[in-house]
């Protein structure tokens, strides 16, 4: 059974010399058999601890009990070539006959010491680590989920102190509806299932303030499996997620402006986005009418949405005048001073924490974004300020490159309209006329009846034909009017701004369509224009347009009943106005408007005959 045994054992007599070893105690000592039996067994330890162990072994004697050699103390073994290794051994009294023994079982435990010692300097390195890396939260929880070490990175981090977090859950640093939802058990569980789980979110500071952290939980096992822990290491990369959402949200509206989508879209994308940035109850995008001035809310979202879009804004004593003059982005909190209550069309009851973002292309303003809080929710920081204003930047650049689109693809319909009647009436209408002179000619100049007859006929198709052309060419020029024409395009625009919901009655003296038409192009166009704008602009629900005779000429009118501004403010402001009255001075004429808010617009062409 000696031999077989896995350890070395050594029997010692009561003279402390060796009675009996096994094969192990040889291969362990490095001597024979032959010479361990009657040597001391002093020989076995090392020379500077045999006076002492002459003492514990006469100790032992004194009192037998199995017991470990030397338990508070590093045992070590020597070998015959004089080298050691430390030793696990236990001593055990036995009795032979009336002679007392010391059996004591000897293991070399140099394997597990060099493990011992790698894990205690693995452990003194990782606790080092821990407690001077700054960037990273290191935390580390017992089974049940609660933390039994906090670093100094996780105190900078997270701002709880070693006290405040120690035997706590970890859910303490969990958005109360992760909680809730139990993401804290699903994301340990997963750490468990494959022994890692990475992932990102929202992580609470001991102010209650949140970051987006990045996050690593790493489940401890031992070596036969067993669950003893869970190490975390958190990063705040708040600022990577705000980069690469407002990156995401300018590419989203890039694509969009590049598919061609409406304006209506565009600015809808636009608020939804911006919300999202920030997380705000509530983000509008309001755009300033070039024609009126007025800032009219053109995309809202939010629970408030429906209740905001279309509404306008005064700008005149409110915070827009100051971000429409200094361009600046504004930050309102409860922390101050501005009463944002007081501040009109923003939320029906006010607003907790407001951003305001000014919409612009050089120091040309398009309108704004706003974001704004319920009051009691979160307040708005300065880094949402940034990200806002950065992200309004790039959609501005984005809406005005599609307004600029829609206008050369108008202005490239228009150019092709307009060479195409040009080049029929410069060619063929003249030709034409030409030959219809030529054949009128001969029919006053012939004497058969019969002749004259067919002349006259061919000269009054060849007139029908004339008249087609320039009814042709008054479709491809929609400002050139043709005879009869005028009237009916007149009525045609009346029935396409009553299909935009404003009704609007149509008064014309046929008697006028004569005398215009060397003005109809630009006579149609203004009309054109001016109908546009009540259908754009005016908000408003009835509207006359006219055409009748005065002294000396004619004139056309366009009256709505909607919103009204104020002419003198917004004449120098876009190019509807500046083109009317250009208009009017070529044929001669001149341009009336006269409005006031809240009462509508009118508009007259005064044009001599």
């Amino acid at each position: 059974m000696l031999e077989a045994m896995p350890d070395g054992v050594v029997i010692v007599g009561a003279d402390g010399r060796i009675v009996l070893v096994n094969e192990r105690t040889e291969s362990l000592s490095g001597y024979s058999r032959a010479d361990l039996v009657g040597m001391p067994v002093e020989e076995l330890v090392p020379e500077g601890l045999r006076d002492v162990h002459v003492d514990h072994r006469a100790e032992f004697t004194g009192s037998p009990a199995v017991r470990p050699m030397g338990p508070d103390r590093e045992v070590r073994f020597r070998r015959r070539d004089g080298s050691e290794f430390p030793a696990d051994i236990s001593l055990s009294p036995v009795s032979i006959g009336d002679t007392p023994m010391v059996v004591a079982s000897v293991r070399d435990i140099t394997a597990r010491k060099q493990a011992e010692t790698e894990r205690q300097r693995e452990q003194a390195l990782m606790r080092l680590v821990a407690d001077n890396v700054r960037d990273y939260a290191v935390f580390m929880l017992d089974v049940d989920a609660n933390v039994i070490f906090w670093s100094p990175g996780a105190e900078r981090i997270l701002g709880y102190t070693r006290e405040q977090v120690i035997g706590h859950h970890v859910s303490m640093f969990y958005l109360p509806a992760e909680v809730a939802a139990g993401s804290p058990a699903r994301e340990l569980a997963e750490a468990v299932a494959t022994k890692r789980f990475i992932g990102e979110g929202w992580r609470v500071r001991s102010d209650r303030s949140r970051f987006w952290g990045g996050y690593v939980i790493t489940a401890l096992l031992n070596e036969t499996g067993q669950l003893n822990g869970f190490a975390m290491m958190t990063r705040d990369i708040t600022d990577r997620k705000h980069h690469e959402d407002r990156i995401r949200a300018a590419l989203e509206v890039a694509q969009a402006t590049l598919k061609g989508h409406d304006e209506t879209a565009l600015l809808q994308l636009i608020s939804d986005r911006a919300r999202a940035l920030v997380e705000a109850d509530l983000a509008t995008v309001a755009v300033i009418d070039p024609e009126t001035g007025v800032m009219v809310i053109r995309a809202a979202s939010g629970p408030q949405s429906v209740a905001n879009e279309g509404r306008v804004l005064p700008i005149d004593g409110t915070l827009m005048a100051t971000l429409m003059t200094s361009g600046k982005p504004l930050l309102l909190t409860a922390a101050t001073d501005a009463p944002v209550e007081a501040q009109p069309g923003l939320m029906a009851e006010g607003v907790g924490s407001l951003l305001l973002v000014r919409l612009s292309t050089g120091d040309h303003a398009l309108g704004m974004v706003s974001a704004s809080n319920e009051p009691g929710g979160r307040q708005f920081t300065r880094a949402d300020l940034e990200l806002v204003e950065l992200f309004a930047a790039q959609a501005a650049v984005a809406i005005d490159y599609l307004r600029v689109r829609d206008e050369l693809r108008r202005l490239a319909v228009l150019e092709d309209r307009e060479r195409i009647g040009r080049d029929l009436h410069d060619g063929a209408i003249q030709a034409l006329f030409a030959v219809g002179m030529g054949l009128q000619g001969m029919a006053m100049m012939t004497s058969d009846v019969g002749l004259r007859g067919r002349l006259e006929g061919a000269v009054t198709e060849i007139d029908q034909v004339i008249r087609d052309l320039r009814n042709y060419i008054f479709g491809l020029r929609p400002g050139a009017g043709a005879d009869r024409q005028v009237a009916e395009t007149l009525r045609t625009l009346a029935a396409q701004l009553e299909m935009q919901g404003v009704s609007c009655l149509v008064d014309i003296d046929p008697a006028l369509m004569t005398l215009l038409a060397n003005n109809a192009t630009d006579l149609v166009q203004v009309a054109r224009e001016a109908l546009s704008n009540v259908g754009r602009h005016a908000g408003a629900s009835t509207c006359r347009l006219s055409l009748l005779t005065e002294p000396g000429g004619a004139v056309l009118e366009v009256e709505d009943d909607g919103r009204g501004f104020v002419p003198e403010e917004r004449r120098d402001q876009g190019w509807g106005l500046r083109n009317l009255s250009e208009r009017a001075k070529r044929i001669g004429g001149s341009l009336e408007i006269t409005s006031v808010p809240g009462e509508g617009t009118t508009l007259r062409l005064h044009v001599p005959l």
